[in-house]
């Protein structure tokens, strides 16, 4: 899913941000789960990547309206 911002989030319809913040939270857990069972010599590459996915799980939820 692309979340756009060119548009003020807080005019599209409810469900479609309630969706995309879903969506970016979903993307979040399956990084962390990433991260836990990285092997030793990947765990700092999958931290990187669990940290950025949960900043735009914030992002989106700030944004959206929907935390």
């Amino acid at each position: 899913m692309f979340i756009s911002f060119n548009v003020d989030p807080k005019l599209m319809p409810f469900e479609m941000r309630r969706r995309a913040w879903m969506f970016a939270r979903e993307e979040a857990r399956d990084a962390y789960r990433a991260w836990l069972e990285a092997p030793e010599g990947e765990r700092a590459a999958a931290y990187a990547v669990y940290r950025a996915a949960e900043q735009r799980e914030a992002a989106a939820a700030q944004a959206f309206g929907v935390s």
